[in-house]
């Protein structure tokens, strides 16, 4: 079974705010594939295609109804070919409704959860806790280089040029892990990029 993300992991990965998350949650905007309770407190999971949903949908650009979200969600988390206004093609969607028919290109959001859904997955297996080291401390495996001190630095936007000279030991997909642990329960913004969509007529916007 593939890996399932908190909140701010979900929030990491897609490159956005956790409160943006919590509002799709409040607003059932999104339907995680795995809710646990314990006690009182409802905790929620999220897969990769839920990630991308999510990233999508925030940056959507124009209002989508509750129907024509559930619709995209089938899409986008649960592998559906078409469903409702919405349709795949390849990496991107198409949305049709009456005389209306709108591309929306995809493939930038899907890299950007796929390379840190990688990074992710690399991190669980290098990163280590030992009390022999630095107290138990999350680390580095192999080293005494402690996980949230090369994020910290990452949060405080210090060039990663720069942390590579400091830390001659950690690789790039290291690098690459610790930036995106700066972000959990982080508020890391939204993408520069925002979607693309191309009308019927061909223009774009």
């Amino acid at each position: 079974m593939s890996e399932l993300f908190t909140l701010d992991e979900a929030a990491a990965i897609a490159e956005i705010e956790p409160d943006t998350v919590r509002t799709a949650l409040e607003k059932r905007a999104v339907t995680p594939s795995r809710k646990v309770k314990t006690g009182k407190v409802v905790r929620y999971r999220f897969s990769e295609g839920d990630v991308l949903y999510l990233l999508v949908v925030t940056e959507f650009p124009f209002p989508l109804s509750k129907d024509d979200k559930d619709s995209l969600s089938k899409v986008l988390a649960h592998g559906s070919k078409t469903a409702k206004h919405w349709t795949s093609d390849g990496p991107d969607l198409v949305f049709r409704s009456g005389d209306m028919k709108i591309w929306i290109e995809c493939k930038r959001f899907r890299e950007t959860v796929e390379k840190n859904v990688s990074a992710y997955r690399w991190g669980k297996e290098r990163i280590t806790s030992s009390p022999d080291v630095l107290s138990g401390e999350p680390v580095f495996r192999g080293t005494r280089i402690p996980l949230e001190h090369v994020a910290a630095l990452f949060r405080k936007n210090v060039p990663e040029e720069e942390i590579a000279e400091d830390f001659p030991a950690l690789d790039a997909k290291d690098l690459q892990y610790a930036r995106l642990a700066s972000r959990f329960g982080a508020a890391p913004g939204r993408p520069k990029r925002r979607l693309r969509i191309e009308r019927a007529h061909g223009s774009r916007r």
